[in-house]
């Protein structure tokens, strides 16, 4: 009995960590996009936020754990790799993927509005931080300015990207969960 025990500890082990290696992973992918293609894509020096849509959406599907742990590795990769104040992006990073999770299960993952106004939302927050730390801190007082120039374009270039992966991150969240969360839906559907 302890040994098929343990061999099920084992297993669920693997697969959480399986998991948040995958999670890893395509963060580092998001932050290659967002280096590489973000610039390309940019227009008018405006280029989308790839790295706030993994917190949003992994804490809207998976909930504020794991919003709070994609914001804060989203966040510290971003802080480690650019000229900003180390810290900053992780913490605003962290909060906007724990109030994604905030909604978790509230919505089904069909519903796709919910979570793109919570990409924009999250956007929105994440720029007006950081004009406040950048550049408010430094008596720089024009916020209708920085609204228009710079958050709002970002809120909606980031949402109409976000438009066209949703579905892509949707598979691949359900493939990380593997085959323990598609068990529950049979479950959940009657089909034993």
């Amino acid at each position: 009995m302890t040994s098929s025990l343990v061999g099920s500890e084992m297993c669920i082990r693997d697969r959480y960590m399986k998991r948040k290696i995958c999670e890893l992973l395509l963060i580092i992918v998001f932050y290659v996009l967002q280096c590489t293609a973000g610039r390309v894509l940019a227009i008018g020096g405006i280029s989308p936020n790839f790295l706030i849509i993994i917190p949003v959406l992994f804490g809207f599907l998976n909930g504020k754990t794991e919003g709070i742990y994609t914001g804060f590795v989203c966040g510290i990769i971003y802080d480690l790799f650019s000229y900003s104040i180390i810290g900053l992006s992780s913490i605003a990073m962290m909060f906007i993927g724990y109030f994604a999770g905030c909604f978790y299960q509230k919505y089904e993952e069909k519903e796709f509005l919910m979570p793109i106004a919570m990409v924009g939302a999250g956007v929105f927050i994440y720029g007006f931080l950081s004009y406040v730390v950048n550049f408010l801190l430094h008596n720089k007082l024009d916020v209708l300015y920085y609204l228009k120039r710079f958050i709002m374009p970002e809120v909606v270039y980031t949402v109409i990207v976000t438009i066209a992966i949703y579905r892509i991150i949707v598979f691949l969240n359900r493939h990380f969960e593997g085959k323990e969360r598609k068990r529950a839906i049979e479950y959940d559907q009657g089909n034993i």
